[in-house]
């Protein structure tokens, strides 16, 4: 910026003794700085220095100007598509094998009503109706899915290998599925929910030849009741 003196326009409108010079520009009595009429340049006092006009930035060229920054743009998160459930069940309809299935039943992975389940982890000291310590996580996520699902009716069903006499089994096979209802009893599910019955070593799943076979057999089912 070349040197500016006071134009005679801008004189002749304000009185030079009126004016302060203590700075790097000329002021006016309310301390606005004085520009020349022609450019419209802040007009400089004989002690105008880089330094000192840097001080003051409405003087500045728009190029010496500090640069503000600009906020970052703003980016939209990526819409997410709506999950669609007509029938309520938690299984989205894109995943969902049994589109129609009653919302006061649980269900499986497919979305399809459970039918029946086999409970693996409950097991039952050699000889005997009392459950081992470790069936318990099994037996209290029962209770919790039928507190899900208050309307939820189910029959105990307890089955033994075929090691023994029939009768035996029979019997004992009733005393396991009314452990199991016990518990759930004791887990606070109404005894009215729940029937049991005793299979014994009839309707067995695996070889009872087998040890492993055996085991298989000797089990506890929970079947839905309609």
């Amino acid at each position: 910026m070349k040197f500016q003196t006071l134009s005679v326009i801008a004189l002749a409108s304000v009185s030079l003794n009126a004016l302060s010079g203590d700075g790097p520009y000329w002021k006016d009595p309310n301390g606005i700085i004085v520009r020349s009429a022609n450019t419209g340049e802040c007009v400089r006092t004989g002690s105008w220095t880089p330094e000192a006009a840097a001080e003051v930035e409405e003087c500045l060229d728009e190029a010496s100007k500090p640069k503000v920054a600009e906020p970052a743009p703003v980016v939209a998160a990526p819409a997410v598509a709506a999950v669609i459930d007509s029938d309520g069940d938690g299984v989205p309809d894109g995943a969902d094998k049994c589109p129609d299935s009653p919302s006061d039943k649980p269900v499986d992975a497919d979305g399809c009503t459970i039918v029946s389940v086999v409970l693996d982890d409950v097991q039952f000291e050699l000889n005997s109706s009392e459950l081992t310590p470790d069936s318990s996580a099994s037996l209290d996520k029962v209770a919790s899915k039928m507190n899900e699902y208050p309307n939820l009716r189910i029959e105990v069903q307890a089955y033994t290998d075929s090691m023994g006499k029939a009768a035996y089994n029979q019997s004992l096979s009733v005393k396991r599925a009314n452990s199991v209802r016990d518990y759930l009893i004791g887990a606070g599910i109404a005894a009215g929910r729940m029937e049991v019955k005793g299979y014994g070593e009839t309707k067995p799943i695996a070889d009872n030849s087998t040890p492993e076979g055996r085991a298989k057999n000797r089990r506890v089912e929970l079947e839905v009741i309609e």
